[in-house]
């Protein structure tokens, strides 16, 4: 979301919910889903979902380019094809083995490793599999729809960078363990990447610190061992 924000010049006002603190949670959260993200206008319209934001926003700020959300009819179709595609499968399957193998243990809860083993890995790879072998088969461009971003790029591409948190779980494989089979995968991700710096990796440092933290709690704890 706030690439988007970023790489538009968007006149938004950024604010961050400490999850973990319960602030979604809290009475005057204005969300009444109780999750992020959260669009709220000065007019007082708020909006939930990602996807929905995203669009909503190339619809109403003129300033956005077309490649984002293109207005040719099939391209559309397609960005939100995908889009809906990413919310049934590849977020299900990235979120049940992110959420249980490295967020419920920073939270004080236990992950459901069954689960996962189970459901949630073969969920992602299988996802991993249809983007290599669908969305990006049958095309020689550099992005999912031509050879400039769009916004399903940054969701798709979003997604699967906070597979880095399980660089820092014993046992958990590795983001680039699950990317390797997937060439295609691989070289879009370097794309949109390298199309929306500074913003991309300045959006993400927030994920290499929990992920270098928890790597320097796991090298400090064998140490004293």
């Amino acid at each position: 979301m706030f690439t988007s924000f970023r790489l538009n010049n968007l006149d938004v006002e950024e604010k961050v919910a400490a999850i973990a603190k319960g602030q979604t949670r809290a009475a005057d959260f204005p969300n009444p889903l109780k999750k992020v993200p959260y669009l709220q206008e000065p007019d007082g319209f708020g909006l939930a979902e990602s996807s929905a934001i995203l669009r909503y926003l190339c619809n109403t700020r003129h300033n956005i380019p077309d490649h984002w959300y293109p207005l040719e009819p099939r391209v559309r179709a397609t960005v939100d094809a995908i889009m809906a595609w990413h919310g049934s499968t590849l977020r299900i399957g990235s979120m049940l083995v992110v959420w249980n193998l490295a967020i419920a243990a920073n939270l004080g809860l236990e992950g459901n490793k069954p689960l996962v083993d189970d459901y949630g890995l073969p969920t992602l790879k299988e996802a991993l599999k249809v983007l290599e072998c669908v969305w990006l088969g049958g095309n020689n461009t550099k992005f999912l729809v031509g050879n400039q971003i769009s916004i399903a790029d940054i969701m798709l591409a979003c997604e699967i960078e906070q597979l880095a948190l399980l660089d820092a779980v014993p046992g958990a494989p590795q983001i680039m363990e699950l990317l390797a089979p997937y060439k295609k995968v691989t070289t879009w991700l370097d794309n949109v990447r390298t199309s929306s710096q500074p913003h991309y990796d300045n959006v993400h440092k927030i994920l290499r610190f929990v992920r270098d933290r928890q790597l320097s709690k796991n090298t400090s704890s064998r140490t004293k061992m």
